[in-house]
């Protein structure tokens, strides 16, 4: 009861690894849990949260930033609600190049007597080169009337307003590149931590920035064969 935890979590294996996570939290009244998740993918990789909010006012977020360069990529959270006043927010951002399978699958439960719960899904799918393909299925199953939810989830390509004005700065086409993404997946992660200066004092820019060029080397190699 009353009890937060902040949870950093990356996950990026090497191209031919076969690798699946699985984490389970359960909150009982006024906790917190908040995870912010950066991964990559491999031959096989899946991610699968499952929360379960049994305590009245307990709230988890969840923030993924998932890149997949020619290769698999999944991540699945399940939420529950079964208390009052229980709080979700699931949030993730899929950038897939080449040949890339990335798959985002949210489902979130609204039990009977979940009175005043509030549920948020947003789901972001998009190609940074290449033909992949990017699956975003955000769900909601409610069994409540006094709630708020919502849901969505949207694929669209990187910002070209954002990498016209890079470019009229004097940067070359690969950093503006690098410049867009990041800042697209840093604001993720920073919509969903509590605390923000976590971003610094646990180094997420820096892990971060070193994920971007990673994925934009991979995709660079995918173009070329």
């Amino acid at each position: 009861r009353g009890a937060t935890l902040q949870h950093l979590r990356v996950a990026t294996p090497a191209p031919d690894d076969q690798l699946a996570h699985h984490v389970h939290v359960k909150l009982d009244a006024d906790a917190r849990y908040h995870q912010a998740l950066l991964a990559s993918g491999c031959h096989y990789h899946l991610q699968r949260n499952v929360f379960e909010l049994q305590g009245a006012r307990a709230a988890v977020h969840s923030a993924a930033v998932l890149f997949a360069a020619g290769n698999t990529l999944e991540q699945q959270v399940r939420t529950r609600h079964d208390a009052p006043q229980t709080r979700s927010k699931v949030e993730a951002l899929a950038l897939a190049e080449g040949k890339a399978h990335a798959v985002i699958n949210a489902h979130t439960l609204i039990a009977a007597g979940a009175d005043e719960a509030d549920v948020r899904q947003r789901l972001n799918g998009i190609p940074t080169g290449g033909q992949p393909q990017i699956v975003l299925r955000p769900h909601l199953e409610i069994h409540h009337d006094q709630v708020q939810a919502a849901h969505g989830a949207t694929w669209g390509a990187l910002d070209e307003e954002a990498l016209f004005y890079a470019s009229q700065r004097g940067m070359a086409p690969p950093l503006a590149r690098a410049l867009v993404v990041e800042g697209m997946a840093r604001a993720v992660l920073l919509r969903n931590l509590e605390r923000p200066e976590l971003m610094d004092s646990l180094g997420i820019d820096s892990l971060l920035a070193h994920q971007v060029q990673r994925h934009l080397a991979s995709a660079a190699e995918i173009a070329h064969g």
